[in-house]
């Protein structure tokens, strides 16, 4: 059975803020972010992101953080390389995945998948590591 309160709410905190820090390293203009805007057809000048973006962002962030705790502690994860597996598991399956079939039934360029796919995958590579070393 899953149990919640055994989980380290430290930890899948510190996991969500680190994958929102590194999304907005990612797609900074020097980075990805001039082929996320031509690939995503985003006009830089008609651009202006509701705050409420960021905070649902970081929401959704925590709850992936906290799932993958859920499956660290399940699977009996606890070094970095099985966080790191487990990370590479679940980004590509879930986040990969997710990206390529949404982009190629919108039409979208392979690199929109490579973009958003990438971070989703560094991104639970990131968190897994960090919630399954810190129980």
């Amino acid at each position: 059975m899953v149990s919640f309160s055994d989980l380290n709410w430290l930890a899948i905190l510190v996991a969500a803020v680190a994958f929102f820090a590194a999304g907005a390293l990612w797609y900074q203009p020097k980075i990805l972010g001039n082929r996320w805007i031509k690939a995503a057809g985003v006009d830089p000048s008609k651009a202006s992101p509701n705050p409420g973006i960021f905070i649902g962002t970081l929401v959704a962030y925590f709850v992936m953080a906290m799932v993958l705790a859920v499956i660290a502690r399940g699977v009996g994860a606890s070094s970095v390389g099985e966080g790191l597996v487990l990370g590479l598991l679940t980004g590509v399956a879930f986040v990969g995945a997710q990206a390529w079939v949404n982009a190629a039934f919108e039409g979208r360029s392979t690199d929109l998948v490579l973009v958003n796919g990438g971070l989703g995958i560094l991104g639970h590579v990131i968190m897994a590591i960090i919630v399954t070393i810190w129980t």
